[in-house]
């Protein structure tokens, strides 16, 4: 979902301001870096690593 919301911003962005793709992609790595952040913390708080629980 975050990959999405990204590429879309880009997206709306580039058109709104006529830089294409600048804009886009840096929607799509932001996106992409922060589906691995909710990726990682998922596994951190399924795996039992949560530094809160001990």
């Amino acid at each position: 979902m975050c990959i999405v919301v990204g590429l879309a911003g880009g997206y709306w962005a580039d058109r709104w301001l006529g830089t294409q793709p600048w804009l886009l992609l840096l929607g799509l790595g932001l996106g992409i870096a922060a589906g691995f952040v909710n990726l990682f913390r998922a596994i951190k708080h399924l795996g039992g690593f949560d530094d809160e629980a001990r």
